[in-house]
């Protein structure tokens, strides 16, 4: 307690506890009887009364010596009460504190870490120490437990908020204090979980759960319960319904995935026509066998019937996220993805469902490298390469499992009772799964329908879809029925829809169907009642493969020109949007000269509330767009150009995801390009192919697409796809070290851009080859150039970001030049402009550079907090290669502090990064290491430079 900013001495250790008890009452009433209870209990001395009234009256000299009558301790209705605003005691400060922090912690979770943080400094040392009475041993509990609260809720917004590695020293002693405490324990899993640091998330989990058994003999709760299962991928589709039959087959798949019968890995390979039901049954096996394999369980759609199939390399991608590899470690090509994956997998019980799959060489990449892992893959075709232990060649149902399936689905009253009927129906079904199950749902929808009526018109005038047939099987009967039984609307959609894929988006379904979006929803809906389309989410849709096939027969046999005008109406329907979205991602690029005229369809402008949104619809559409360009190159040269530019378009928009499904339509598209004798489009194919292969770090293939690509379009006049062919060519120089020859490429493609009045192409490209000039020791001419960047009226480009990279290039010469003040004072321009525009890479370089700058300044301080800010800004934007930076300068900067061991851990950290880098990066970040390392201000990377 203090009085004018001094302490007071308060006595006696009972006279302190009578303060207090009045103090958790502040400005209330106590009685004396709650007082002498609060300070003995039922202990009191031989005259309580007397003793309080003591110590009330030397308190009231202590607080207020002066005064003749108290104005704080006063005597009232036969008790005490202390006149002070309870926001003047800390206890009911952090309470309030607390209570903001809850109102707050959802929409303004910042806020409310801040709040905790208050009410947490308000505690120093043990509160009410050495303090006597029955309340103050339990007001110190209280109080405990309340610190530990607060610390609780403020840990927790630390590790959603933050880099969880900030907060995991304090969360790791805190638990290890607490260990029975199962929030504590929660936010420990979740921290490590989200710093990759998933084995030691399970270790900790474990060792509660036996710790509570053991010791309690109680399970975790539900949180902890939920966060465990988070631990370990399970993506695993749902059981299938209405399985029946493959009661064999499903214990055959369990023994060989469970059973140790060699050293090798337990693979299963499922095969037979589509519709057979291998899909069923592996999911099926694989829920089976689930608890033999605690580690997680892995799900990918090969899709081999595509006319692109999955790329390998997308899904090792996303099960090393799965795995807990954070996306930034994931390296950029196959072979690198593919050994990571097994040595993620080494150790672990893993089952993997690999559906779908094309042939052997789609499967390869993706086995585990631990033979306690199990895989089972599904395919149309035999896979005869592929080391399996069991392989099921799977066949249609007998009679009576195709029965037992129209029994789930119609009732097996209903069959019963209509017997013969019911076996020629499946007979006619070839009793294949999935024709017995689209029949059944036809039956099941008009439940006053003799089976016998079903099974005459499956049976007269039937067409089939002839490719997919087997000796005496043929599933078409079923579709072709199906489809005559729709409404003329119904059918027609059911037609057109089909030439979209993989999946249906509901503002493609309406363009395609010339319809308002509500009308095509019904529709679409309709067709999923029918069980000839499936939903996969709102607002969307896909078929079945081989539904898929017989409405694209359907389809050409109705209307030859179906196809065509639905390719045409989704083409200018995606365009459309992708060069809207594309204006959001790289404002000032000439559109108009790359896209052409914009369509005047009224459904051809959407509104795109901001560069988020735009991406948002990017990934969603670009499968779609990809596999249309895909079939547009296979049917012909008509709309060659349009579907080339619609690729362009949705580059800047996270087309690189999808780069092995991109590539192999970019392929497509070349070679129909050449056929037909079209540069303009060959040189458009080969410059979006250069594009998916240097962002695949693929150099040389890059080099020479972009040379391709630079002759065409200059053959074809195409001025501004040129200029990016010869940007990309100088980015493909620098990252050889081939200065020379990247400057050229850039000074080229500047001046280019120049004539065409692309001026933030002009800006990059000048600052490209500005960059490769302090490279190759020309650091002086790099800062006039970029002097005079700045100088001119646009501000040094159209685009903040632009004017970032500007200052960025800058603020390196300066650095080389020793110019080290001019450095830093472009280094923070280069931030002021990166940060509002989120450029999270460029800011998160320019701090780095700014602290190693400041480093060399003898500004230590300054550099580690540059340095920190740096790490945490590259961790967020997940490029290991700024991550590297940080790293590197940061430990150069402890070490300068004099904080070896924590200069040491950042530099090992960087090295451990390094080698996960590609090869281009990997050389570029390799004399960083050594340069920063020994203090080298000179030396400056090609990796940053802008496109």
């Amino acid at each position: 307690m203090q009085r004018a900013g001094s302490a007071i001495a308060l006595g006696a250790p009972r006279q302190r506890s009578v303060l207090v008890c009045l103090l958790l009452r502040p400005d209330a009433v106590v009685t004396v009887d709650e007082l002498i209870d609060d300070l003995w209990g039922d202990q009191p001395p031989g005259s309580p009364v007397v003793t309080l009234r003591s110590y009330v009256s030397q308190l009231r000299k202590l607080l207020e010596p002066a005064r003749a009558t108290p104005t704080v301790l006063l005597s009232q209705a036969g008790g005490y009460r202390l006149a002070v605003d309870p926001d003047h005691v800390d206890l009911w400060r952090a309470k309030h504190l607390h209570e903001l922090a809850g109102r707050c912690s959802t929409e303004q979770p910042e806020q409310a870490r801040a709040h905790l943080r208050r009410a947490l400094s308000l505690w120093h040392g043990e509160p009410l120490a050495d303090l006597p009475g029955p309340l103050m041993h339990r007001e110190r509990e209280r109080l405990a437990e309340l610190r530990l609260t607060l610390l609780e809720e403020r840990l927790a917004l630390d590790v959603a908020l933050a880099d969880p590695a900030d907060c995991l020293p304090e969360l790791e002693a805190l638990a290890a204090d607490h260990p029975f405490r199962e929030r504590l324990q929660a936010l420990l899993i979740r921290a490590l979980h989200r710093q990759g640091r998933t084995p030691e998330a399970r270790t900790v989990y474990d060792t509660l759960h036996a710790r509570l058994v053991e010791r309690l003999g109680i399970e975790p709760g539900p949180e902890l319960a939920a966060l465990r299962d988070d631990l370990d991928p399970d993506q695993l589709p749902s059981a299938p319904s209405h399985f029946t039959g493959r009661r064999d087959h499903v214990a055959h798949l369990g023994r060989a995935l469970t059973s140790r019968t060699g050293p090798g890995l337990r693979l299963a390979t499922v095969t037979g026509m589509a519709g057979v039901g291998k899909t069923a049954l592996a999911v099926r096996a694989a829920h089976a066998v689930r608890p033999h394999f605690p580690d997680g369980r892995l799900y990918a759609d090969l899709r081999g019937a595509d006319l692109v199939p999955a790329s390998a390399s997308d899904i090792l991608a996303e099960f090393l996220t799965a795995l807990g590899v954070r996306p930034a470690a994931v390296p950029k090509d196959l072979p690198g993805r593919s050994a990571l994956f097994r040595t993620a997998t080494a150790g672990k019980r893993l089952l993997i469902v690999l559906d779908n799959a094309r042939d052997d060489a789609q499967i390869q990449p993706l086995l585990p490298g631990s033979p306690d892992c199990a895989v089972i893959v599904t395919s149309r075709t035999v896979l005869y390469s592929v080391p399996s232990v069991l392989h099921v060649a799977l066949d249609v149902f007998s009679t009576d499992e195709a029965l037992s399936l129209l029994d789930a689905v119609i009732g097996r009253a209903r069959r019963s009772a209509q017997q013969a009927d019911a076996e020629q129906l499946v007979e006619a079904c070839g009793r294949l799964p999935l024709a017995v199950r689209i029949a059944a749902a036809r039956l099941s929808a008009t439940p006053e329908q003799p089976i016998a009526a079903f099974v005459r018109r499956l049976t007269d005038d039937r067409e089939g879809i002839t490719a997919l047939r087997t000796h005496d099987v043929a599933i078409e009967q079923v579709f072709d029925l199906s489809y005559r039984l729709l409404p003329p609307p119904l059918a027609t959609a059911f037609r057109a829809l089909s030439w979209i894929e993989p999946d249906i988006g509901l503002a493609s379904a309406a363009v395609v169907l010339g319809l308002p979006e509500e009308q095509a929803e019904r529709l679409a809906e309709a067709l999923v009642d029918q069980a000839l389309l499936e939903s996969i989410g709102a607002g969307r849709y896909r078929y079945h493969d081989l539904v898929r096939a017989f409405a694209r027969r359907t389809s050409r046999q109705i209307d030859p020109d179906e196809r065509t005008a639905a390719h045409h109406r989704l083409l200018t329907l995606l365009l459309s949007r992708a060069r809207t979205a594309f204006a959001l991602a790289v404002p000032g690029d000439p559109v108009a000269d790359v896209f052409g005229e914009p369509p005047t369809h009224p459904t051809a402008h959407p509104v795109f509330a901001d560069l988020a949104h735009a991406r948002r619809w990017a990934r969603a559409e670009t499968p779609s767009a990809v596999a249309l360009a895909a079939a547009i190159a296979t049917a012909g040269p008509g709309e060659l150009r349009p579907t080339v530019d619609l690729l362009i378009a949705l580059s800047p928009l996270g087309l690189g995801a999808f780069g092995g499904r991109a590539e192999e339509a970019c392929r497509l598209l070349i070679a129909a390009a050449v056929a037909c004798g079209d540069r303009a489009a060959e040189g458009r194919s080969r410059f979006l192919l250069g594009t998916i292969l240097l962002a695949g770090a693929r150099l040389d293939e890059a080099g020479v697409q972009a040379r391709e690509a630079a002759r065409a379009c200059q053959e074809a006049g195409d001025r501004a796809v040129l200029r990016q062919a010869l940007n990309d060519l100088g980015l493909i120089a620098q990252a050889e070290d081939r200065h020379t020859e990247a400057i050229a490429a850039f000074d080229e493609a500047a001046l280019l851009a120049r004539r065409l009045g692309h001026r933030s192409g002009e800006v990059a490209s000048a600052a490209n080859a500005a960059l490769s000039r302090i490279r190759s020791g020309r650091a002086a001419i790099a800062a006039e150039t970029c002097r005079l960047l700045l100088d001119e009226p646009a501000g040094g480009a159209a685009d903040p970001a632009m004017t970032a990279y500007v200052h960025y290039v800058l603020g390196l010469a300066y650095q080389v030049l020793g110019r080290l003040d001019d450095a830093a004072a472009q280094l923070r321009l280069c931030i002021d402009h990166a940060h509002p525009a989120r450029d999270l890479d460029r800011e998160s370089a320019a701090r780095s550079r700014l602290a190693d700058v400041l480093r060399l300044l003898g500004r230590v301080d300054e550099a580690v907090h540059q340095a920190e800010r740096a790490l945490a800004l590259a961790t967020e934007g997940g490029r290991q290669r700024e991550r590297v930076l940080a790293h590197l300068v940061l430990a150069n900067a402890m070490a300068a502090r004099g904080d070896r061991r924590t200069a040491r851990a950042h530099e090992a950290e960087a090295h451990l990064l390094l080698g996960r880098l590609s090869a281009p990066e990997t050389a570029d970040a390799g004399p960083l290491l050594t340069a920063l390392a020994t203090g080298d201000r000179t030396v400056v990377t090609s990796g940053e430079n802008r496109r």
